[in-house]
């Protein structure tokens, strides 16, 4: 049980990684225009 709540907050923390880094990235490519 331990195991898979560790997995899925992991995968939590990657997902919210990609998505901030997503949306970062985002602003950055509408402000260079």
């Amino acid at each position: 049980m331990l195991e898979a709540v560790f997995t899925t907050l992991m995968i939590l923390v990657v997902v919210a990684t990609l998505g901030f880094a997503a949306l970062t990235w985002k602003k950055l490519y509408q402000g260079q225009r």
